[in-house]
């Protein structure tokens, strides 16, 4: 009876120093490192080429401040550039293959129809020389006026079936022809669509960051070959400031987003802390591989009182969960 007392003891204490390990992981606080972003940005991502990469001709400086409209990435064109200028050329040669079908067809529609008209003027000529009385010419000449009408009808009606005949082809010819330019006009529109989508001009103005590879140790640079999708190059605005950071799959589970209370502290000025509140958490986690193998969630925070310091996108904050 004593041990099973003794035992009922120790295995209450354990409880009690579990409970207690417990909170103290529960209320050990969440440290995040983020970086300062703006709502007002844009991102630039690789375009879809016909290989499996695509390189960056051309980026703007890391740190540089561009305006509305300025030139901030240029992405090889190498193979559609080539292909864009062979369509043009066989769109200029279809054209005139167009114009001179149309100038045959029809050609042969009008010389049908002039056929026809004289099968049509034989027609009323034997016609009239068919319907001679009997009496005033002979039985010989009756029969031989009757057989030409009957000819001359005949020839009528396979002038008539020519003239069908040639207009069909026209029509279908030049159909034929007007489809094989709509095809190239088709493929023109849409290659050009892709240059211009090489040609990225930038839509906020704001200082631009190179975005960091997503295997390499290094921001992506001009030269560097990228898969379509992924991100180059950002342009954020000075304005509208908010904080932009990663949490792991683990920690997410730690966050209390509808009440959050967060401590922001910029790594430029270490000794000032602001408060904060996480605006969203994405749904969906994803791979970082410059970091782990493991997911992460994005996360959005803003700034609950105005920022005392100039600050600009880029910079360094920790964040801390009490």
């Amino acid at each position: 009876m004593a041990r099973l007392f003794s035992k009922l003891i120790i295995l209450a204490a354990l409880g009690s120093v579990t409970t207690w390990a417990n909170e103290g992981v529960n209320k050990a606080p969440l440290l995040l490192t983020g970086e300062v972003s703006s709502v007002q940005s844009q991102t630039v991502t690789a375009p879809k080429s016909e290989g499996w990469q695509i390189q960056i001709q051309w980026l703007a400086e890391e740190g540089a401040i561009v305006q509305e409209g300025d030139l901030i990435a240029v992405f090889d064109s190498g193979g559609i550039q080539s292909q864009l200028e062979e369509n043009e050329e066989n769109l200029q040669t279809q054209q005139l293959e167009l114009i001179k079908a149309e100038m045959d067809l029809n050609q042969a529609v009008t010389e049908a129809e002039g056929r026809l008209k004289l099968a049509v003027i034989s027609v009323n000529k034997a016609r009239i020389e068919a319907n001679i009385p009997d009496g005033e010419i002979s039985h010989y000449e009756k029969g031989k006026f009757v057989i030409a009408f009957e000819k001359a009808l005949l020839e009528k009606v396979k002038s008539e079936e020519n003239l069908k005949l040639k207009e069909a082809e026209r029509d279908v010819g030049i159909q034929k022809q007007q489809i094989e330019i709509i095809k190239l006009e088709e493929k023109i529109a849409y290659q050009k669509g892709q240059i211009e989508k090489l040609s990225v001009k930038a839509l906020v103005s704001g200082p631009v960051s190179h975005v960091m590879h997503p295997y390499m140790q290094q921001k992506i640079a001009a030269g560097t070959n990228v898969e379509p999708a992924w991100e180059v190059v950002r342009v954020q605005a000075q304005s509208s400031y908010q904080v932009t950071s990663w949490v792991h799959e683990i920690d997410a589970a730690k966050l209390d987003i509808q009440h959050s209370s967060l401590d922001l502290i910029l790594d430029a000025y270490p000794n000032q802390t602001y408060k904060g509140r996480i605006l969203s958490m994405t749904s969906q986690a994803e791979q970082r591989n410059q970091w782990s193998d493991s997911a992460y969630y994005r996360l959005e925070i803003a700034f609950d009182e105005a920022v005392q310091q100039k600050i600009f996108p880029g910079m360094s904050v920790r964040i801390e969960q009490l």
